[in-house]
Order: C-alpha cells, then sequence, then structure tokens
C-alpha cells in the first residue's frame, strides 16, 4: 500500500515540516515539558496512516520517514539531556523506542512484500494501530528527568566550600538541631495559643520549655505559603524563587502501581527542567559539614527525588526518611549513607504511618549519639512530616493499625513527647547546653491548626498562610528566657532566610558566598540581646507565591513610632464565597492590626505609593537577575 506520492501531496510535507520543527526545537532547548508533545506527534503521524489505510488510500513514505524520525528524534532528546544514568537512559528509551519502531518496520517490509488486498489492509491497520498505542505508551512512561538548563553558579559554590575546608570549626561552636514542623499553623502550640497557655487545646510542654529558657519570636515568617521553597530557603538563606523553585516538588518516577502519574507536574510549573534544589546552591549542612560538623537530615526532604537533588548531594553525610509529602504517591522511606540510597520501608508498609513519630525519633536520637561519642560537632535537621494531612499517631501507645482516636491535637502532643526523649538524650549525654536547638514550622496551616487572629492559611501570603513559631534554645549564645519571664519575646520581624547566614555565624563562620545574593540576615546580634528585642534588621520582607512576588512588608516611621506595614498590589481572596475576586492597593499596619483586617491606603497614600514602588523593583530585579548573581 505504500507508494511513491506525488507532488499535490501537499499535507503530509508540511506534516512532516511540523514535526521536524517540533523536534529540532525540543533539541534545541531541552525543555522536558516539550518531551511528551513528541511523541504525540508520533502518535498523530501513526493515526494520519490507520486513517488513510480504513479509506483505502496508500500511507506515504512522508509519513513513515515522519514517525521514524519524530521517535528516534525523541530517543535522541534524552540522550543528550536527559538526568537519569546514561545506562538507564539508553536502554529505558531503547524499550519504550522499540515496539513504535518495529511496527513501522514491519509495516514498510510488510507492505513491500505483500499483495494487496483484505489481508494487507488489515494488517496494515493493526501495524498502525500498534503504532499508535505504542507512541501513547511513550508518552506516559517516558521519564521526564532533563539535565536542568539555567545559569550556573558552581564555579563559586566550589570555591566558598574549598575555602572554608581550610577551617575548622572551634570547641565552643554549637551543635545545631533544627526542628521544621509540617503545616503546623502559628497557634498550634501552647506557648503561641491565642487561649494561652493554661487553656490552649493543645498542650506543648517540652517545646514550651525551650521558649521558657531561650527566645521566643513573636513576628517570624516562612518564606513561602507552601513546603518547598520554604526547605529551600531555610537551607539557602534565598529567596526559592532564585533557585526556581516555586511552589511543592512532585515525584519523578515512572514506575507502575503504586506510583502515579504525578511525575508529568513539575516540568509545567517549574521552569529549565529544574526538579529540587540546584546542585550548585549552598546550604547550611554544607557549608558547616566543610569546617567538621556531622550532617544528617531526618524525615521529610521534598526537595527532589533524584541525582543532584539529593540529600547527599547536598551536604548531608546521612538521610533518613521521605524524598516525598506523606499524602503523595509513593511514600516510601529511604536511607542515603555513603553515598548509597537504599529503601527502608516501602509505600504499602507507610499506608499506616502511625509509627512514624518513633521511628524518626529513634532515627534521631541514634544519629546524634553516635556524633556525640565520636566526640564531633553535629548538625541535624529534623523535618518532621507532622501535622501534615493524613493525620497519625500512635494514639496512646496502641500502636500501628489503630486508628480509633487519632487526631490533630494527638498527633502534635505525641511529637512534642519525644522531643522531650531527644532533649532528655541530649541532657543525658551532656551537650544540651552545647546545643543550639531551633523549632519552626515551613508555613501555616492545611485542614487543620489555628492561626489566633491572622487572615488566611496555607497557601496564602496572609500573614495566616506565612507567619510561624521561631523558639530558640541555647545556653551560651541566646538571651536568657527568664529575663522576660517564659521566653525572651522579640518583636522584629524575621524569616527563614535568615537561617543560612545566622546559623553560620555561631558556628564561627561570618563569610558569605560571595557571587550571590543571600536574602538572609545575620540575626545573631537580635538573639543574644545584644541590640533591642524590637530592632528592624530587615529593609524589607517579600512574599511570594508561585514564583509571583504578592507582597511586602516594611518598617516605616510613622509620627515618631516604627510601625511594620505590609502591601499588596493585588491578591486573590482567601474568602469561598469571593473565590473569583482579587483585593487591589491593600495596605495593612501589623503593628495595630495583625489580623490583616483593615486596609489603610486611603489613610497613609504615601506609604502604599512607597511599599509599591519596593515591589516594584524586587519584582524588576528578579526579572533581570532571578538567580541573584553577583
Amino acid at each position: 500500500m505504500v507508494k511513491k506520492q506525488s507532488g499535490s501531496d501537499t499535507l503530509s510535507i508540511v506534516w512532516f515540516f511540523v514535526c521536524f520543527a517540533y523536534s529540532a526545537v525540543l533539541l534545541g532547548t531541552g525543555l522536558n515539558s516539550l518531551a511528551p508533545f513528541a511523541a504525540v506527534l508520533a502518535a498523530l503521524t501513526a493515526v494520519i496512516i490507520l486513517i488513510r489505510a480504513l479509506m483505502r488510500k496508500p500511507a506515504s513514505k512522508l509519513n513513515l520517514a515522519t514517525y521514524f524520525y519524530t521517535v528516534i528524534e525523541l530517543f535522541v532528546y534524552f540522550l543528550v539531556w536527559g538526568a537519569d544514568n546514561i545506562g538507564r537512559i539508553i536502554w529505558y528509551n531503547l524499550v519504550l523506542s522499540a515496539i513504535p519502531l518495529l511496527a513501522a518496520s514491519f509495516l514498510c517490509v510488510f507492505d513491500k512484500k505483500t499483495a494487496e488486498g483484505t489481508f494487507k489492509r488489515f494488517t496494515t491497520i493493526a501495524l498502525s494501530v500498534t503504532m499508535t498505542l505504542s507512541a501513547v505508551c511513550y508518552v506516559f512512561f517516558m521519564s521526564l528527568r532533563a539535565k536542568p538548563n539555567v545559569e550556573s553558579l558552581m564555579k563559586g559554590h566550589d570555591e566558598y566550600l574549598n575555602e572554608l575546608r581550610s577551617m575548622r570549626a572551634s570547641n565552643d561552636a554549637p551543635n545545631v538541631l533544627v526542628i521544621l514542623m509540617d503545616d503546623m499553623a502559628y497557634s498550634d502550640i501552647s506557648a503561641y495559643s491565642y487561649l494561652g497557655r493554661t487553656d490552649a487545646t493543645i498542650q506543648t510542654p517540652n517545646i514550651d520549655a525551650l521558649a521558657d529558657e531561650g527566645i521566643f519570636m513573636e513576628n517570624f515568617y516562612a518564606s513561602a505559603p507552601v513546603c518547598t521553597p520554604s526547605r529551600f530557603s531555610l537551607l539557602t538563606g534565598r529567596y526559592a524563587t532564585r533557585g526556581y523553585i516555586d511552589n511543592v516538588i512532585f515525584p519523578t518516577c515512572v514506575d507502575s502501581d503504586p506510583y502515579s502519574i504525578t511525575h508529568f507536574i513539575n516540568p509545567y510549573q517549574f521552569l529549565n527542567n529544574v526538579d529540587g534544589i540546584l546542585g550548585d546552591e549552598i546550604t547550611i549542612a554544607e557549608a558547616l559539614q566543610a569546617i567538621g560538623y556531622d550532617t544528617s537530615c531526618i524525615g521529610k526532604w521534598n526537595l527532589g527525588d533524584y541525582g543532584e537533588y539529593l540529600p547527599m548531594n547536598q551536604g548531608f553525610d546521612y538521610f533518613y526518611g521521605s524524598y516525598y509529602v506523606n499524602d503523595m504517591t509513593p511514600y516510601n522511606w529511604v536511607k542515603e549513607e555513603n553515598g548509597v540510597a537504599t529503601e527502608v520501608r516501602t509505600h504499602y508498609e507507610n499506608l499506616d504511618q502511625s509509627e512514624s513519630t518513633r521511628l524518626f525519633t529513634e532515627e534521631v536520637k541514634s544519629t546524634l549519639k553516635k556524633s556525640i561519642d565520636a566526640g564531633n560537632k553535629f548538625f541535624n535537621f529534623y523535618a518532621t512530616p507532622w501535622p501534615h494531612y493524613p493525620i497519625f499517631s500512635d494514639d496512646n501507645g496502641n500502636g500501628i493499625g489503630d486508628k480509633s482516636d487519632d487526631s490533630y491535637v494527638q498527633c502534635i502532643e505525641e511529637f512534642d513527647k519525644s522531643l522531650g526523649e531527644i532533649f532528655d538524650m541530649l541532657k543525658e549525654e551532656g551537650v544540651y547546653n552545647d546545643t543550639m536547638i531551633i523549632f519552626t514550622s515551613d508555613n501555616g496551616p492545611g485542614r487543620e491548626g489555628v492561626t489566633g487572629a491572622l487572615r488566611g492559611r496555607k497557601n496564602t501570603t496572609f500573614d495566616g498562610g506565612m507567619k510561624v513559631p521561631m523558639i530558640v534554645s541555647y545556653k551560651k549564645g541566646v538571651a536568657d528566657g527568664t529575663l522576660k519571664g517564659g521566653g525572651y519575646r522579640i518583636e522584629s520581624s524575621a524569616m527563614l532566610t535568615d537561617l543560612f547566614p545566622t546559623i553560620l555565624s555561631y558556628a564561627g563562620v561570618d563569610l558569605l558566598p560571595s557571587d550571590r545574593i543571600i536574602d538572609g540576615v545575620n540575626l545573631k546580634d537580635l538573639w543574644s540581646g545584644s541590640v533591642a528585642p524590637d530592632t528592624r534588621v530587615h529593609d524589607a520582607l517579600f512574599y511570594m507565591k508561585k514564583g509571583s512576588v504578592q507582597a511586602v512588608q516594611m518598617p516605616v516611621e510613622l509620627n515618631g513610632t516604627v510601625y511594620d506595614f505590609k502591601y499588596y498590589e493585588n491578591v486573590r481572596t482567601e474568602n469561598s464565597a469571593f473565590i473569583d475576586q482579587k483585593y487591589k492597593n491593600y495596605l495593612f499596619n501589623l503593628d495595630t492590626d495583625p489580623a490583616e483586617g483593615y486596609n489603610v491606603s486611603m489613610t497613609h497614600p504615601d506609604i502604599a505609593e512607597n511599599l509599591y514602588r519596593a515591589l516594584c523593583d524586587f519584582r524588576k530585579s528578579l526579572k533581570e537577575n532571578r538567580r541573584g548573581i553577583k
């Protein structure tokens, strides 16, 4: 049925050049978001051949050439841009390419050697259907892991860490334990409860004890209203949009059940093939590792699940936990040690997460004990999955499988109890006073949780989605909580980006990377009580959601008093009754109106204008230099 076509077969010629041009753009740009559509073009080409067969018309050689070219070009694309190891790239894509190419080859050979007739027609139809379905399979089973196509900061990364390696942590540098909650609201622990500590719904005596003996920040903010970008900022001191991380990272795996097709999500929400925290970013773990700290991460990572994005490639000597959020598929746990990752709990084993707190607590204690016994300084990033939905606890000791009355309250109270075990172990080992313990959260509450009087929740840039607890205990280096009774309270606004320069400063590293913008500021003077607790340390804080700079907070002097004002040029309402509406030119005085309930842009148009200009200037700077390269 394949016959030489006349020059009148314009559609086949046009279609060939459309597919040729698309494949050239795919190979030239390397954008993984374009790859599935290349396979779709191959499938559509097979459909054209099928339609012609059904209409008893010959398939053109140009259609077959188009099909061959598109599938082969897709294979070449993954050879050039694929981010899996080269062995997997070759065999995996050979398997995906084999059936469509074999079907097309059989069609060519069969057509030449078989006489016209019903048998030939139906065989051609069957082969073109196979070509179509196999191309569609390529769409759904291709790995979209591709090399990032971004400006590289690796030279500065390597130079900075090499410079730090010439230093060693001093004997009086603290151990560091960062405890990061997941989706915990501002008022979810009794120390921050809007009901007061005694009457708080959730009782957290061990966390409260940290506040009593250390500092208690009243106006501390996540750097994003969802988890992944906040975690990026905590570890790097930079706004996450500088690393192209504007939303939650999803799994990239394409294995069959129980794994989902969420590997399609990342390419369409992140630019330039970024699937996690880029390898040229500098993390707290890398910096502390360079000066001799043992570094470990226990719990939830959610900053990428392969290659340069893994904890072992971001400065952590040891990782135990999941690369994903506990409501994602898959939700398995892995252990990374000595550069090797092994699975320790499967997705199916984690369908019931009742034992998570106990298992993670044991892992934290065991990991810290090894460093203590070896006489090494440690940095541990304990990123619990709680209280992110779905909620689990051990049900007051009933353990795995019993879901009779697990609740949000019970989950947090169980976690607080487990922290008491960790703190007791540090005291027993004689290193508690030498350990800086930082407790905070990645963003505001999701399904449950109480923000107090704050407006908004998770995924909004109102304070309910951004303001989080921040408690720091370090006997040798932060203000004594007894100075104010129940915690040395700091009114100054700060953000998760500040942890990078602050922790490094406490470790004796005041040298920051010179090749990139660090958005965080050093809070050491504020935490140690060297400056007044209401000292403004930021000229501006920016609130971002999905890469959009939605709001700015700035200190402004008004009638002799400095207030923190927050301005939105426009922001979508959090009220479900008016979900299609946006608020415009909204200005709030956070000191007199922390609930963001009363727009004062009409009263203070000059302040609104100044904050609007700051917002525009920052947006412009990101547009011109997104990565923050100096």
